[in-house]
């Protein structure tokens, strides 16, 4: 028997089928989809995670909300948590939010981690440490541009502060050595360092050093053992109209000036949707993950969201501009509608075919931020799968449960683990609306078909990656179907008749509609 295994795989939402029924063997096929041993992409796979925040305005009795985050709402969002089973999440803080007391008569910092603030971020590692879960940690960016009514020409302005490298590293020793946190895996120095934004207003010399210093001071503390450095977390859209240096060439000045001394590459995109729905994401990444592969190193994309432009852009400002808790320049009106969680998989998709390790979605939870973190009630940043405390802004049941690109995303999160072996298809004719790719991991095999057009496409998948008996399970993340268990989070839609030996399993999938075929099932 010939060893390529044939799968032709049909979904239907409405008939419960019989995958090797004469009827569907009659199908007419648009497209063929095979993946074999030669095209495999040769990078580490981390997995894709989520950005989770520790509440800045509800962590403490001090903070701009009161004391909100209760340990019963950590509790709700472990919960949702343990479903959506993230591999890598990045936790982003201020160092004055958490630890720093301000400067002594001296210049000094004043660091107490002892602290209410201190302990709800811990609510958050001692999640992460307990699953195993890879943390990317680090700090917006210097703690003096966040004092915005201080006068003290002294304060911690610069990344290459030597005062700010020992209050992290400091801090950096308190989790990881004395908490036990080793799930903090990567720092990240800045947040988008060459953004006008920025601690760092674009200046890549200043982050530079200021990267170099944290280096030899993670070595000289012994931390350089537990954690490495993530560079270099630039946005790659933007170019600072000040500085000479290129958004695309922070990235690869990292790369060639300060490759020795990292350990992980990331950089953020918000796509459009035309990048996105004509499959241009992946030119758009290669020229990027070519250089960065070449150090065997991993690569994510440390944030990735959509910002809609023409008339999405301008529906998105009307919508923001209508809801009372929204800052309408910063949020991402579209988490409540069902085509984000198309969008959002189909980046993720063309990410993994232009060989980028991981993702991390822009953002688990709209209570985590505000516009300018300054805790306007009215400004909070909707990018969430949901509001943990959404009794608190309207009391709304859109924003209780999760929101329909939760689904999508916890199955990319649960079918797609670290360390798995990443392919790429090979398509029997062209179609710009149509993304496929597919994983191994140790004898499991996982495959999405993403069909951005309007109309249902019917593939036959082809693999010879796997020959073994195991039981296929069907996801579908459809408009009309995407069936979930009580608390709203996404359950097999069908357990195929037939598994990987079979020649043929009959498969159509809805316009603008994903599905996933896999040998895991998500319990």
């Amino acid at each position: 028997m010939n060893k390529f295994i044939s799968l032709v795989l049909l979904i239907s939402t409405v008939v419960v089928f019989n995958s090797c029924t004469n009827v569907e063997k009659q199908k007419k096929v648009d497209i063929d989809i095979s993946f074999n041993k030669s095209n495999k992409l040769n990078y580490p796979f981390i997995g894709h995670g989520v950005q989770w925040s520790a509440y800045p305005h509800a962590d403490s009795d001090d903070a701009e909300w009161g004391f909100l985050m209760t340990d019963e709402k950590w509790d709700e969002l472990y919960k949702r948590i343990d479903f959506v089973n993230p591999h890598i999440i990045r936790v982003m803080d201020v160092s004055s939010w958490r630890y720093f007391k301000g400067l002594d008569q001296r210049e000094q910092p004043i660091l107490d981690f002892e602290n209410q603030e201190v302990k709800s971020l811990c609510k958050l590692l001692d999640y992460c440490q307990k699953n195993k879960i890879t943390v990317l940690f680090g700090e917006w960016g210097a703690p003096g541009f966040w004092e915005l009514n201080s006068k003290n020409p002294n304060r911690i302005l610069r990344a290459n502060d030597d005062r700010w490298i020992e209050m992290i590293t400091q801090y950096l020793d308190f989790l990881i050595l004395k908490k036990g946190y080793t799930c903090i895996k990567y720092y990240n120095l800045v947040n988008e360092p060459n953004g006008y934004w920025a601690s760092t207003d674009g200046n890549w010399e200043e982050w530079k050093e200021g990267y170099e210093k944290l280096n030899t001071a993670l070595i000289k503390k012994g931390l350089d053992k537990f954690v490495e450095l993530s560079g270099p977390d630039a946005v790659t859209q933007w170019d600072h109209p000040k500085h000479p240096k290129k958004a695309h060439d922070w990235v690869y000045s990292t790369v060639n000036e300060l490759d020795t001394i990292t350990g992980l590459y990331d950089f953020h995109i918000y796509a459009d949707q035309d990048l996105i729905r004509t499959g241009n994401f992946i030119p758009y990444l290669e020229p990027f993950s070519t250089q960065i592969n070449k150090t065997k190193k991993p690569f994510v994309l440390g944030e990735l969201g959509m910002k809609y432009s023409g008339s999405l852009k301008e529906e998105n400002k009307k919508r923001g501009e209508k809801d009372p808790y929204a800052g309408p320049d910063d949020s991402s009106m579209f988490v409540y509608d069902y085509f984000y969680g198309v969008d959002m998989v189909d980046a993720a998709v063309q990410s993994m075919l232009a060989g980028v390790g991981g993702t991390i979605a822009w953002d688990l939870d709209d209570a985590m931020h505000t516009v300018g973190d300054l805790g306007g009630k009215d400004q909070l940043k909707k990018w969430g799968m949901w509001n943990i405390l959404a009794e608190e802004f309207g009391d709304l049941e859109a924003d209780k449960k999760p929101r329909p690109w939760s689904y999508s995303w916890t199955l990319l999160c649960n079918l797609y683990l670290p360390k798995s072996t990443i392919y790429k298809p090979q398509f029997s004719k062209k179609n710009d609306s149509i993304r496929s790719v597919a994983s191994i991991y140790k004898d499991n095999f996982t495959t999405t078909i993403v069909n951005q057009s309007k109309k249902a496409k019917t593939f036959r998948v082809k693999t010879d990656l796997i020959s073994s008996n195991k039981q296929l399970y069907l996801y579908e993340y459809s408009e009309t179907n995407r069936p979930v268990n009580i608390e709203g989070f996404p359950i097999v839609t069908k357990k195929m008749e037939n598994t990987l030996s079979k020649e043929e399993v009959i498969v159509e999938v809805k316009g603008e509609s994903l599905v996933f075929l896999s040998t895991i099932l998500i319990k």
